[in-house]
């Protein structure tokens, strides 16, 4: 892998694990963890040569999302604020990951073998919540995000992301930053109970990657090829 995307790969793990142990109560704290991971994006942003369209556009539609999901339909809160200044551009750092982490040459060479042990373990995972926590609501989601990834001509992008997702999720709700709610109520049917997190949660982070995509103009890779690689 290039330098820069170990850089960053290394870098971020550092830092997402820093704001979420940092992560607290008062305006000020959060104004300061939101600046740190607005600097933190831009500055990689820029070193790897991202298409900034697509870093606001993540921004944009993920904040939509927490909106939805949390504030509108309660899925899962956070314990600090409404929404913490950092999930907007945190959404930012770890769309701008999978994509960087997709186009290197050895996930590249192993993309079909990193997407077969993701759907494996993904549904392992999903299987063994379901039996032992009763995650049928992550199991319904992992169904649909393993059917999103088979489908689609991006599986090293959105294979990445679920790895990065799941990770994530793990850290921030074992820490109590943020927990999903134990049961979801769905009008008119049947409430779907779910782990904290649900299993399947990489979901939203397949469709975020999916519809920023499609917004701008259906373009697979947001990181531009370096003038020093060689060409294929």
């Amino acid at each position: 892998m290039q330098r820069n995307a170990v850089l960053f790969v290394l870098s971020s793990t550092l830092f997402v694990a820093a704001f979420l142990l940092l992560d607290g109560p008062g305006v000020v704290r959060q104004l300061l963890l939101g600046a740190a991971t607005t600097a933190f994006l831009g500055f990689f942003a820029v070193r790897c040569g991202a298409d900034f369209r697509q870093i606001v556009t993540v921004i944009v539609v993920a904040t939509a999302g927490e909106c939805v999901l949390s504030l509108g339909f309660g899925l899962y809160t956070y314990r600090n604020a409404l929404i913490p200044a950092y999930v907007p551009f945190g959404h930012g750092i770890f769309y701008l990951l999978a994509v960087v982490t997709a186009r290197e040459e050895w996930p590249r060479r192993h993309a079909a073998a990193i997407t077969r042990i993701v759907l494996a373990g993904g549904t392992l995972y999903a299987l063994g919540s379901f039996l032992l926590a009763r995650d049928e609501w992550g199991l319904l989601w992992w169904a649909i995000a393993a059917t999103l990834i088979v489908r689609s001509r991006n599986q090293l992008l959105l294979s990445t992301c679920v790895i990065y997702t799941i990770i994530l999720e793990l850290a921030g709700t074992a820490i109590g930053n943020w927990r999903w709610t134990p049961v979801v109520p769905l009008p008119g049917l049947h409430s779907l109970h779910s782990a904290n997190p649900p299993s399947g949660v990489g979901v939203l982070y397949v469709l975020l990657d999916l519809i920023t995509v499609a917004i701008c103009a259906r373009r697979v890779f947001v990181i531009q090829p370096q003038e020093t690689e060689e060409p294929a």
